[in-house]
């Protein structure tokens, strides 16, 4: 099965700096434009489903990709991490909590503890490999897609997640 990860396109606050967790927020201008250039990017991929997170910027970015050609359902498991008091701050203060380490597993503020996280992505690859496509496309955001990258290629507890942090409207393809 190929899948291919796509984040969804930039919204404001993005383009602000500021987390957005599970704000329900749109795509900006930018965050369109970045959609439409996923789309072209996949214009020769067949696509059996997308899958997305229930939130907007995902729902719009999906939209554009896939324009009427595949049914577009909606999963939970791909929803942003949740934030807590981090909504809508500035991306400095969150990455000062070491909420990337798995023996820390930091879930102070409110923030989805990274074990959870691991646990979420584990259990909607599951549930895709279970899936007879050829196929499949992901529309969601950077903490899930950073989870579901890391769960396919491997991690340990010394791994350094931000390493590796998803683009807005960037194409990833694993074949599973």
């Amino acid at each position: 099965m190929n899948l291919y990860l796509v984040r969804h396109g930039k919204t404001y606050m993005n383009e602000k700096g500021l987390i957005q967790g599970t704000s329900n927020t749109s795509l900006s201008e930018l965050g369109i434009r970045q959609a439409k250039e996923a789309k072209d990017n996949l214009k020769d991929v067949k696509f059996d489903i997308c899958i997305s997170s229930p939130l907007k910027r995902t729902i719009e970015t999906a939209t554009i990709i896939v324009n009427n050609k595949c049914k577009i359902i909606v999963d939970d498991r791909l929803l942003e991490r949740l934030m807590g008091e981090y909504e809508g701050k500035p991306h400095d203060e969150y990455v000062k909590g070491n909420y990337w380490d798995l023996k820390l597993n930091n879930d102070s503020k409110g923030v989805e503890p990274v074990k959870k996280l691991f646990i979420r992505a584990k259990d909607f690859l599951d549930y895709v490999k279970s899936l007879d496509y050829e196929n499949v496309l992901i529309v969601s955001h950077a903490a899930i897609i950073r989870a579901i990258h890391f769960s396919i290629i491997g991690y340990d507890n010394n791994t350094i997640f931000l390493e590796f942090y998803p683009k807005n409207g960037k194409v990833y393809k694993y074949v599973i």
